[in-house]
Order: C-alpha cells, then structure tokens, then sequence
C-alpha cells in the first residue's frame, strides 16, 4: 500500500515538472498577450498608445496612409475633422477579438472592435464602430504600434450623429 502511495506520488511529481515547462512556454505568449491588453486598456482611459518612430497609420479619416512623423494628410469628408472635435472629449472603448504573438516573441498583431465616440464643435456628438488591426513591434522590451489600419464597420454610412 505504502509502495503505491509513494508510486503515485511520483508520477504525479513527474507529470506536474513535465507540465510546468510545457506552461512556461505558453505562459510567456500570455505574458506577453497580457502586456499588450493592458496598453490597450490604457489607451482607452486616454494614455497614448506606444508607436514606433515609423509607424504606419491609416484610418477611415484619411485619404492615404500616415507615416510618422508626416503632418497634414488630408481627411476624408467635410466636418468631423480634427479641428473641429471638441478637445478631450474623444472616447473610445475596446474589445480585443484576438491577439497573436509570434515565436519570436517580438511581433505580434491584434484585431480589435472599437467604439469611438467625440463631440463636434457645432454640438453633434458622435459615435461609431471600427474595425482595428494593429501590428506590435517590441523594442527595447516594451512593446510599441508598428502599424494601424482602422475602418469604421459601414463605411457606406454616416456615422450616427446627435444631439
């Protein structure tokens, strides 16, 4: 019975050691998932997100891509242009669907719903659905935006406005 007892003990010792080095690998894409989520979360409460000096932006806003640290890309339409939001009273609100960390753990790239939501000078308030796309690029050790493509849902549509 003893000799059982101490059979099993040890091939549960032995399974729990061959497991945790399987989980330490997975755990480091969770880490590094991890990181990524809460830079996110922050970029909802307003901190900026990190972006590689280079960084490719391109949104529904936009004619063309961005890339930093160009100014002056022409918008889209007439009316919700930057200079006519209301400063600080952008919001947006997150939901990441998925996010994939490569081997290498150096690059990853995550697909996002947004909502976005500003006021307009002329009092409109404004609120939409996107899409995001966002490829990560660690550098230095911390993980920084390499590129951004954001597209509302329905492009077709103006995006719901009111008062």
């Amino acid at each position: 019975m003893q000799r059982n007892l101490i059979i099993t003990a040890l091939a549960v010792g032995a399974l729990a050691i061959a497991s945790s080095n399987s989980v330490r690998g997975a755990g480091s894409n969770a880490t590094e998932e991890a990181a990524i989520r809460k830079l996110i979360a922050a970029g909802d409460k307003g901190a900026p997100l990190p972006p590689m000096t280079d960084r490719i932006f391109w949104a529904g806003a936009y004619k063309r891509p961005v890339i930093d640290p160009e100014k002056g890309v022409p918008f889209n339409g007439p009316g919700d242009t930057i200079e006519n939001r209301v400063p600080g009273s952008r919001k947006t609100k997150t939901e990441p669907i998925r996010i994939v960390i490569a081997d290498s753990r150096d690059l990853a790239y995550e697909f996002s719903k947004c909502t976005l939501a500003h006021d307009l000078k002329s009092g409109e308030h404004v609120s939409f659905d996107t899409g995001i796309l966002r490829v990560w690029q660690k550098q230095g050790g911390d993980w920084k935006v390499a590129a951004v493509f954001q597209h509302p849902y329905d492009a077709e549509s103006v995006p719901e406005t009111g008062k």
